[in-house]
């Protein structure tokens, strides 16, 4: 069975809302970072005073702060508080940087929180990719999943900075080694035309994360606790995970048929039992019924003529000769017929009988007749070869041993020279179609690492220059989610017509137009209504984004081929952390003024969009398993050529077995044997 030909069915569906909790743990663990390093308001509390000083203190009265100042007069120096610094906060917030007190000469602190964790992410995406290719997308999904919960449990009794920043990046390779394994194994379970939906699923379960992270997070103020709450669903994944199955593309792609059978019957009997209309059994006669849909023709009665009968006599004589002189056989015999029998093919075999004849002659053999002996069977073959050695009684095992030892060493020869020169000459067809192949695919993987690292830049820029809103922030983080869950399903709409290629062109250019637009407003206008049209912008592009990330994500999956697609995307992902690891770096105008990298990221954006032409589409194409198969893929116009000329072939091929069919089971058509069929009333009304 083809990955293709799957049924689907309530089994598949319910994999899929159970491949979206994972998907869920992903984006509540990403998303941690917001609320980790949330910094309330706070002022220093002197000793014997009530004073209250807001934000860190600045010194300047120092002989060493006099001489940084005259260096560097733009550039606060901080001083600790001679007393503590206090926290105010609504609901009795704790967080990472009210704990540690990662503030003012501490606070470069609170930013390796979220570099540590990107860095765990890369190398996850990295490592897990391999692995997701080495040993299946199951056992690194399962591997990821209850680690990550532990790492969970264990940042909720930490005690200290350094052994939670060791956690939280251990704990971002088993996250991202959960995204991309669940992504892959979730796409790779449903058919061509399913897939567009299945990853609207996974993207609407990532933004219902978010919208439960931040609901949490306004019910739990502690950041312990909120990190224990978080780790609940992985424990709920015990209770489904054995029902979740491997991936029959990847099964298939590496030779591990067995399995993949095992796989789909699986997947069948699920499906029927959700149904409850079909049982396990009535599934196997069904398919076996399909099987053999072709009727069998019964048997026409025919005249027999006495010459018929007569041969038909002297064969049966002929057999029952042999059959006695099988009986008859001594046990040496037996030996000859054992080596003999080690001889597989027919040409041996051909060699051996004609040497034995050439060589070792009696009246015996003359008058045994060789024509009437049926050639096909072994068995008459080996009773021909007795028969000679009985009535012969010159023949003796030497003999024999020498024949076939020079037979096999003709055979061994000539087996040799032929297998060398296919050798040959398939080493210089898989060179050659190798360097085809991967030129391609470093092509394509070129252009879809441009994708991905203009994007996430794109969006690190976007969020960063996001002002704040007066709402809530739990309200607003919610909102963001909501946004996101709209976003997607338009871009599903969109994505299912018009395909993958010509959307993200067209939202790498918005995205593109977006950044150059911001930063010339930056640069030109001083209105009050600036910040109002730079935050509609801000808004916008964050859809644009998102729509791209999500494209990016299926376009990546469905134009690499099964062999490869783990590390493809893994190694996707490492551009596009790397990508956004950057922008803080680069937003700093203490080095560059702002609208420079915007302008830099909108050119980007904008070459990338066009880079996109490059690739071919893949709406409704059946994912490639190797690397040979992504030429395979192609635009949808030679796409409908070829299905018009495929429909006609069958077309064709279905009236030639309609006829021949009609005269097999019609009674003037009579079958002559050997395919040939013979009408016998047209010769009647001819005459």
């Amino acid at each position: 069975m083809n990955a293709e030909e799957v049924k689907v069915g309530c089994f598949q569906m319910m994999l899929v809302l159970l491949l979206g909790i994972n998907y869920v743990i992903v984006a509540m663990s990403h998303a941690l970072l917001i609320f980790h390093n949330y910094t309330p308001k706070f002022y220093c509390q002197t000793k014997d005073s009530l004073d209250r000083t807001y934000g860190c203190q600045e010194t300047a009265n120092l002989s060493i702060v006099a001489n940084l100042t005259a260096t560097l007069p733009e550039v606060p120096v901080l001083a600790s508080c001679s007393g503590e610094y206090r926290f105010v906060t609504e609901f009795a917030e704790n967080s990472v940087v009210t704990e540690w007190r990662l503030i003012c000469e501490r606070r470069y602190l609170s930013f390796l929180g979220p570099t540590v964790y990107y860095i765990g992410v890369l190398l996850g995406a990295w490592m897990t990719g391999f692995l997701t290719d080495c040993i299946g997308r199951l056992p690194v999904q399962a591997i990821c999943l209850y680690a990550q919960g532990t790492m969970a449990v264990a940042l909720y009794m930490v005690q200290s900075y350094p052994a939670f920043l060791a956690l939280r990046g251990l704990q971002g390779v088993f996250v991202q080694g959960l995204q991309n394994s669940t992504y892959i194994l979730s796409l790779e379970l449903f058919p061509a035309r399913f897939r567009t939906f299945v990853a609207l699923i996974m993207q609407i379960s990532w933004s219902i994360g978010l919208i439960l992270l931040a609901v949490l997070s306004y019910v739990i103020p502690d950041w312990r606790i909120l990190q224990l709450a978080v780790s609940v669903p992985t424990a709920i994944t015990v209770l489904y995970i054995w029902i979740i199955p491997e991936s029959p593309r990847w099964l298939l792609a590496k030779g591990k048929s067995t399995e993949a059978d095992i796989t789909f019957e699986r997947i069948a009997k699920y499906n029927s039992c959700c149904t409850r209309s079909r049982t396990e059994n009535n599934f196997v006669q069904e398919a076996c019924v399909k099987s053999n849909t072709t009727p069998i023709k019964p048997e026409r009665k025919s005249r027999v003529t006495s010459v018929e009968l007569k041969k038909a006599k002297a064969d049966e004589n002929q057999r029952e000769e042999a059959t006695s002189l099988l009986n008859r056989s001594e046990p040496t015999e037996q030996k000859v017929i054992e080596k003999t029998s080690e001889v597989n093919s027919v040409n041996l075999e051909n060699k051996f009988f004609t040497l034995d004849l050439h060589q070792e002659t009696s009246s015996s053999v003359k008058n045994f007749d060789k024509k009437n002996l049926p050639s096909s069977s072994i068995c008459d073959r080996n009773s021909k070869t007795i028969s000679q050695s009985s009535d012969q009684g010159e023949v003796s095992l030497k003999d024999t041993e020498i024949v076939l030892r020079r037979i096999k060493k003709e055979t061994i020869n000539e087996n040799e020279e032929k297998m060398e020169s296919k050798k040959q000459k398939n080493k210089m067809s898989s060179i050659l179609k190798n360097m085809s192949k991967s030129l391609t695919l470093r092509k394509y993987g070129v252009i879809m690492i441009c994708q991905w690292w203009t994007s996430a830049m794109a969006c690190g820029i976007l969020d960063d220059l996001m002002s704040n809103f007066p709402l809530n922030r739990h309200i607003t983080f919610a909102l963001g989610g909501v946004l996101e869950i709209a976003t997607y399903t338009f871009v599903y709409f969109v994505v299912s017509k018009y395909g993958r290629r010509l959307p993200m062109c067209m939202y790498q250019s918005f995205n593109a137009a977006i950044c150059i637009l911001i930063a010339t407003f930056l640069i030109l206008t001083t209105a009050p209504w600036a910040d109002l049209a730079k935050t509609i912008m801000l808004l916008f592009g964050k859809v644009t984004v998102m729509s791209t990330i999500f494209i990016a994500y299926l376009y990546t999956i469905e134009i690499f081929p099964t062999v490869i697609r783990g590390s493809c995307l893994g190694l996707c992902v490492v551009f596009a952390k790397l990508g956004s690891l950057s922008m803080p770096y680069s937003l700093s105008e203490q080095h560059v003024p702002l609208p420079v990298p915007l302008l830099t990221v909108g050119i980007l954006c904008l070459i990338g969009g066009l880079l996109v032409l490059i690739l071919p589409e893949t709406l409704n194409q059946i994912l490639p398993d190797r690397i040979a198969s992504m030429e395979n893929i192609i635009d949808d116009n030679s796409c409908k050529k070829d299905d018009g000329n495929i429909e006609n072939d069958t077309e064709n091929n279905l009236t030639n077995r309609q006829i021949l069919r009609e005269k097999l089971f019609s009674e003037d058509w009579v079958d002559a044997g050997n395919g040939i069929l013979v009408n016998f009333t047209e010769n009647k009304n001819t005459e």
